[in-house]
């Protein structure tokens, strides 16, 4: 990466995003990145990039609506995760929240595969992004 790069990327600071996290029989929802968009066939949270001028709430329930299907139906604010990758250059401020969600789940592009995990099962998966450290701190919240 060249320098006039680099500086650029110090100027923009870092991005925002949200990701949640459904819980269902004491199971995780997570999804698998599609071959189509960075960090394919890796594991994660559904979410996403908050778009200018949308506040984190829109933001998390027009991503789960893209992403699985679903509308969300309750949500609660957890935390937030400083997720900073420096080989990528990555920087992103992202907001957790734990959703309840209702209707149908179904994959869009961005998806290839949607599964609910046991929350012993977690180790054996290949995470994109920080995906796995935004995991475990969740579980270590009271509950």
């Amino acid at each position: 990466m060249n320098l006039i790069t680099r500086y650029l990327l110090k100027l923009k600071g870092p991005g925002a995003a949200v990701a949640g996290i459904i819980i269902k029989d004491s199971k995780i929802l997570l999804t698998k990145r599609s071959k189509m968009i960075t960090e394919k066939e890796k594991w994660c949270l559904p979410g996403g990039k908050i778009n200018l001028g949308e506040n984190s709430i829109e933001a998390i329930k027009r991503e789960i609506k893209e992403e699985i299907g679903a509308n969300v139906k309750n949500l609660k604010f957890l935390f937030y995760h400083d997720e900073i990758i420096k080989k990528d250059n990555l920087h992103t401020i992202v907001l957790i929240f734990k959703i309840e969600i209702k209707g149908d789940i179904k994959p869009n592009w961005e998806v290839s595969d949607i599964e609910w995990f046991d929350k012993n099962k977690l180790d054996k998966l290949n995470f994109a992004f920080t995906h796995k450290d935004i995991i475990n701190k969740f579980l270590k919240l009271p509950q």
